[in-house]
């Protein structure tokens, strides 16, 4: 079934404030300001009657936007939430007319509220008709799966520098409600030529090679099982072939369908590894087999006034237990006040877990090129910036004019 709301003439305005949230690539903007002339679209959240938050998840065959109406003011008990659902094989002009469907029905109760109440209608098309995306799935011959593919290549020359890249991935994935599938391979290949002074030639090259499959079984709403194999090669990290098994359980304190907007996750692995290294290793080893175990937990939450999530995550050899690493992240974007934004990530590692180094030390040109992992206790990386916008407090005009022509840019940018 199909639903269209909000036929309005042209002329009318609704006088309802909204404030538009959605993250880079969740909606088309500008789109949106378009096809609703008669709402006024507003910079910061604290001048809407309405806050309107769009996120978008992976799903087996495409994606799912999920919008959730926040009311503030006089509508302050009006809330709702409301779903989009797109394929692959969509085009973006049908994923933003899917998304803008369910925003015009999102809004009609408020604009109910409003001297447009006269004005509004809305219509049920095919009401009676099987749905087309139930028809397909119970034909489709690929039974639900999904796949993805991407080779690449990449060139740059100067006169004491070449460098040439190649890349290239498939995946494939089926999602269900009690199952979800997926395996992925690909190959990255990177070669570095740089002329010096004495006339003698520099080559870096480094490869990363990679093979994995994964199940994940839905126990219930709150609980999963999942079973996953790795192979892989990476040069940087000393490893000429790598394979892992490992089995994981993870509980979600929130039932797994509200995770669009909440999650608090806690989960243990435990899994077997084998490597077979390009060198001898700091421990004297060429190749060895080990287990660990680790546990994690995991946070986020998504709400009118930012995002916030945050993780930490432990692994343990088995036989071994001061060889561990544990990895602390997060990431919060917070409105302070009108127009002032404030966002804060980071990630701090304590790594006692490098036995894949290779015994020999790092040369210049490895440390100097990034080509080789080097000996640390530690890793950490943090980023703040501050975001501020004044002005009028309205952005529903839309003029797209020169934005990415870039004529304005130094010619050798």
């Amino acid at each position: 079934m199909f639903v269209s709301a909000l036929t309005l003439p042209s002329a009318l305005h609704a006088n309802l404030s909204v404030f538009l949230d959605c993250k880079r690539g969740s909606c088309d903007r500008d789109f949106i300001k378009r096809e609703l002339p008669f709402i006024d679209f507003v910079r910061d959240r604290r001048d809407g009657d309405v806050h309107i938050l769009i996120t978008r998840q992976r799903t087996a065959g495409g994606r799912l936007h999920e919008l959730i109406f926040y009311g503030a003011g006089e509508f302050e008990s009006s809330n709702y939430q409301l779903s989009s659902a797109s394929l692959n094989t969509d085009t973006q002009d049908q994923i933003r007319r899917g998304i803008l469907a369910k925003l015009k029905l999102g809004l009609t109760p408020y604009l109910l509220q409003t001297d447009l109440a006269n004005s509004v209608s809305v219509s049920f098309d095919n009401i009676d008709k099987p749905s087309e995306t139930r028809t397909s799935i119970a034909s489709d011959p690929w039974n639900g799966w999904v796949f993805r593919s991407e080779i690449g290549a990449k060139t740059e020359n100067e006169d004491s520098r070449e460098e040439e890249e190649y890349w290239g991935n498939f995946s494939g994935s089926r999602i269900t409600d009690d199952w979800r599938f997926g395996f992925s391979m690909g190959q990255r290949q990177k070669t570095r030529s740089f002329q010096l002074e004495d006339d003698s030639t520099l080559i870096d090259e480094t490869k990363n090679q990679y093979i994995g499959s994964q199940v994940i079984k839905s126990l219930s709403p709150n609980w999963s099982l999942g079973v996953g194999f790795t192979s892989g090669q990476s040069t940087f990290n000393n490893i000429d072939r790598g394979h892992r098994l490992a089995l994981a359980t993870e509980y979600n304190l929130f039932p797994y369908s509200l995770s669009a907007e909440k999650a608090l996750t806690f989960g243990y692995y435990v899994g077997i590894n084998q490597f077979q290294y390009d060198q001898l290793t700091v421990l004297g080893l060429d190749k060895e087999t080990r287990g660990n175990h680790g546990a994690f937990a995991d946070f986020d939450f998504d709400q009118p006034w930012g995002n916030l999530s945050v993780g930490i995550y432990s692994a343990v050899m088995l036989d071994d237990p001061s060889i561990y690493r544990v990895t602390l992240d997060g990431y919060l974007r917070y409105r302070i006040a009108r127009g002032l934004s404030v966002r804060l990530w980071g990630e701090s590692a304590l790594v006692k877990d490098q036995i894949y180094l290779a015994n020999s030390s790092a040369s210049t040109s490895d440390i100097l090129l990034g080509s080789s992992a080097l000996d640390t206790d530690t890793k950490t990386k943090f980023g703040l910036s501050l975001e501020y916008t004044f002005g009028s407090a309205y952005n529903s005009i839309v003029n797209n004019r020169l934005q990415d022509s870039g004529f304005a840019r130094f010619p050798f940018d």
